[in-house]
């Protein structure tokens, strides 16, 4: 049965941390527990050095992060190609690096997942340390989790 990775990324700043508080929520539920050791959830806290080797370890990657691209704070963007235009699949600019290099990069060295699910979550404007995530990117965290746990259950469904 292939693994099935769960990737979060984030820092500890306001709405940034968006992908690490989808992670938390999902290690949390038992829906996704009950796949064992077919389901990896992690917290990404550096995607330069993390993501690439997170990446070539998972047959199916979900990957989730806090974007700014053109919609509102709370905007949810569900992504299946990763070549797609949309700049969503640009992390924010404190880690550095887009999804797609990594992918590429990957694919490159021989092992890029089969297939991967990219959730952006549009952040604020502001995400300096000591703010609060605000009310909206709260919200689309929980309803990006509850996506993913389909997500999950769908796979595994037709395995």
């Amino acid at each position: 049965m292939p693994r099935l990775t769960i990737i979060g990324i984030g820092s500890p700043f306001a709405d940034d941390r968006a992908g690490w508080n989808v992670v938390e929520t999902l290690l949390a539920s038992k829906q996704v527990a009950a796949y064992g050791e077919h389901v990896v959830v992690t917290i990404c806290r550096s995607p330069v050095s993390e993501l690439l080797s997170l990446l070539m370890n998972a047959d199916i990657a979900i990957v989730v992060d806090a974007v700014r691209y053109c919609g509102s704070p709370g905007t949810i963007y569900r992504l299946t190609d990763i070549d797609s235009p949309l700049p969503a699949t640009k992390v924010l600019s404190s880690h550095g690096i887009d999804l797609s290099t990594m992918c590429t990069l990957a694919e490159t060295l021989g092992h890029s997942p089969e297939m991967i699910i990219f959730y952006g979550i549009e952040a604020g404007p502001d995400n300096a340390p000591g703010l609060a995530m605000c009310q909206s990117v709260g919200r689309a965290v929980d309803r990006v989790a509850e996506d993913i746990r389909r997500d999950v259950a769908n796979h595994f469904q037709y395995e």
